[in-house]
């Protein structure tokens, strides 16, 4: 053969061998052969690089080795080679919520829907996508749309994912609906049984018997379940059967099972079945994982109560107690917020009110006391038409300034009031005043005299230019 013919033949080969190379990238992806692929992706030629079906290929390796940037960039690279391919934009919008771009996600399941409406997939991903994001009412929207495509048939995944929506919403009796629509199907499900069944233990009384019900056959289909034990168990527990709940405790124990859950509930129902003895080492045990709990340290104090060590029991009801008193950083959030908003809608003395008896509470909280004399302005002119106005701001304004006295604080900041106190001390000689009115943010009055005022003021720094 001349050298002129096998040139020839060489350049007919040629697109065949590339083409056949890209077959073989999918054949790899399709055995899981993940390294492989990612291998040939260092090698890539332009030619590669511009080939949808290869560059898909290399993407889904990735993907299988869990590197997903690398799996996002493949896909978008794919999307820019291809943007009328639905497929491409499926993946570059799964790839997207795996890497936490979450408005791309969006975006490139929309526009499969714009194209297809009824698309799974794009449905299916963008109802997950709405439900990560704590859109609960958009996610379910979004799944009534597969929901709605056949309703001859259930389709337990979009029912679950419907109840998951309604429990975070906390519409319990609506989530038990489609948690037993999802089960009706497949009873053999574990995992959704039992999410059936601590959703009726939520309804609470009316919901025990049909829980229990459940329990029983789930566990017909998969005994020794864990998960299935555990809820029985609380089950029995919420009905007042404490010593069958204590017998699967007990059997949960045994098979090594020792969470906080089982340890505590375990020991509660011992001892509410009249086992206190029995019921301490589990307790115990519960509260050396968690000593904030404040059932677990009731149920410990109460059966160390009932038996040998009752100094520790008292120990323990006096620690229960301490629990029980709210954290003081919530109590104090609680309150400023409230007032902030009353003051926002109108209702200042309300706020006032309120304020000024948590600090009595507290005297040491002159941050109250400042929060309360900020709602009088330092300026005399303001108190011109509103005498009840001006007796108000002088009881507080006189309480904050002899109290950050007593204690020392704030002092650098004290001359500020010096204007209000000076106003307040000129329109008493004008109007011939020996006393002036002050009124307590809880309506109480009482007086102060012209001499108390100039000596505070006495106490007061001067402006820093002045001194």
């Amino acid at each position: 053969m001349s050298n002129k013919h096998l040139f020839f033949l060489l350049l007919c080969l040629l697109p065949v061998c590339g083409l056949a190379q890209r077959p073989v990238l999918q054949e790899y992806v399709n055995l899981r052969q993940y390294q492989q692929v990612v291998a040939y992706a260092d090698s890539l030629t332009q030619a590669d690089s511009a080939d949808y079906v290869t560059m898909s290929a290399i993407g889904q390796a990735y993907e299988g080795l869990l590197q997903y940037q690398n799996a996002y960039r493949c896909y978008e690279h794919c999307f820019h080679l291809d943007t009328t391919n639905n497929d491409a934009l499926s993946q570059l919008a799964r790839m997207a919520m795996n890497v936490g771009k979450a408005a791309v996600a969006k975006q490139c399941f929309q526009k499969v829907l714009q194209r297809d409406s009824a698309d799974f997939f794009a449905n299916y991903q963008l109802g997950r996508l709405y439900a990560q994001q704590g859109d609960y009412e958009q996610a379910i929207a979004q799944y009534d749309v597969l929901r709605n495509q056949d309703s001859t048939t259930v389709n337990p995944v979009i029912y679950r994912n419907i109840a998951d929506c309604y429990m975070q919403m906390n519409a319990v009796q609506a989530a038990a609906l489609c948690y037993f629509q999802a089960y009706n199907v497949n009873r053999e499900n574990a995992g959704l049984a039992n999410a059936l069944v601590n959703c009726l233990l939520r309804v609470g009384e009316t919901g025990l018997a049909d829980a229990l019900q459940i329990c029983d056959t789930a566990l017909y289909y998969n005994p020794g379940n864990r998960a299935l034990l555990r809820s029985k168990a609380m089950g029995c527990y919420m009905g007042k059967r404490y010593s069958t709940a204590d017998s699967i405790y007990k059997n949960l124990l045994a098979a090594g099972d020792s969470s906080f859950l089982t340890l505590k509930y375990g020991g509660a129902s011992r001892y509410l079945a009249n086992y206190a003895f029995d019921a301490i080492p589990l307790l115990e045990a519960a509260y050396a994982k968690d000593t904030t709990d404040v059932e677990t340290t009731l149920l410990l104090g109460a059966a160390l109560g009932k038996t040998y060590d009752r100094r520790k029991a008292l120990t323990l009801f006096d620690h229960a107690e301490r629990l029980m008193q709210p954290d003081p950083a919530w109590v104090n959030l609680l309150l400023l917020s409230r007032c902030e908003t009353l003051w926002a809608d109108g209702q200042g003395q309300k706020a006032n009110r309120l304020i000024y008896e948590a600090w009595k509470k507290q005297p040491e909280r002159l941050d109250y006391l400042f929060r309360l004399e900020q709602r009088f302005p330092n300026t005399g002119k303001s108190y011109q038409d509103s005498p009840e106005w001006l007796a108000n701001a002088l009881f507080v304004k006189h309480l904050f300034l002899t109290e950050c006295l007593a204690a020392g604080r704030y002092t650098k900041y004290l001359h500020l009031y010096r204007n209000f106190l000076e106003y307040v001390q000129d329109d008493a000689f004008f109007q011939n005043k020996s006393e002036l009115e002050m009124i307590a943010p809880d309506g109480k009055r009482s007086r102060l005299t012209v001499e108390e005022l100039k000596q505070l003021l006495g106490r007061l720094p001067l402006p820093p230019e002045e001194e």
